[in-house]
């Protein structure tokens, strides 16, 4: 169970890479600001919810994430996803505007735009033997399940399903969100392409900022992307407030004729 949101506070709702936990997001307690609660999303078939069925398609997941978002009854909120979960993060984030709940920004990183291509060949299809070793070069494989080859086989049904999902996603027509996007990249990421990652831009009527790192795909521990990240919520938790009026400077008085 989470803590039940404040009134004024901003909730951020986070989403892991294919076959990931949400349980890491428990630890940005001390990366986000005060004034912002992190609620990590756990996917089905996945982390504490790994003897769940895994959801058939991305509907499916956005349809669930959109039931928990309005049971935990943030007034507030953001989203934030990394690789997979940025694509899942912009289809939940389409499905609560179309609902007339939209959140306050979408926050994405390591992926290239939703309209992009992969810019990898894809991977769902490989024998095991085969996936972990592409995985282990893209460093897609925690230093724990290393050395552990059954326990690892225990998380490839996820890992192969996220990629299925990710690497045959096509998106469906429909408006740029109307809400701000900010996303992160790293210039080492072989998973992604600069070009097609400034394409998110293009997914929002309400401003696009990018960030480009020097790291490879998974940044999140990153001291530069975590600097980034919370000065990027600070203005979220703590928008700027109106400019202060200036009122318009007088015309000067015409020449009197004598």
């Amino acid at each position: 169970m989470h803590t039940p949101p404040a009134e004024d506070e901003l909730t951020l709702y986070c989403l892991a890479h294919a076959g990931g936990s949400a349980a890491p997001y428990r630890l940005w307690g001390s990366l986000v600001p005060a004034g912002c609660r992190v609620v990590p999303l756990e996917l089905p078939g996945h982390g504490a919810r790994l003897r769940e069925p895994l959801a058939p398609d991305l509907d499916a997941l956005a349809a669930e994430l959109t039931g928990l978002i309005g049971r935990d009854g943030a007034r507030r909120f953001a989203v934030f996803g990394h690789s997979f979960g940025s694509l899942l993060a912009f289809e939940l984030s389409r499905r609560l505007t179309r609902l007339g709940t939209p959140p306050a920004a979408l926050l994405v990183a390591g992926r290239n735009c939703p309209a992009g291509p992969l810019s990898h060949e894809p991977l769902h299809g490989l024998p095991d033997e085969r996936l972990l070793t592409e995985l282990g070069r893209y460093g897609g494989i925690p230093a724990e399940l290393r050395d552990e080859p059954e326990l690892l086989r225990v998380y490839l049904p996820a890992i192969r399903h996220d990629l299925r999902l990710t690497e045959t996603y096509t998106r469906s027509p429909g408006p740029a969100l109307g809400v701000p996007v900010a996303a992160w990249a790293g210039r080492r990421d072989r998973l992604v392409e600069l070009p097609h990652v400034f394409g998110w831009a293009h997914e929002t009527t309400a401003g696009f900022e990018l960030s480009v790192l020097a790291s490879g795909h998974f940044l999140l521990d990153e001291p530069e992307f975590r600097a980034g990240f919370t000065a990027r919520l600070e203005r979220l938790v703590r928008p700027p407030g109106p400019a202060p009026y200036t009122p318009p400077a007088r015309a000067p008085a015409p020449p009197v004729l004598r």
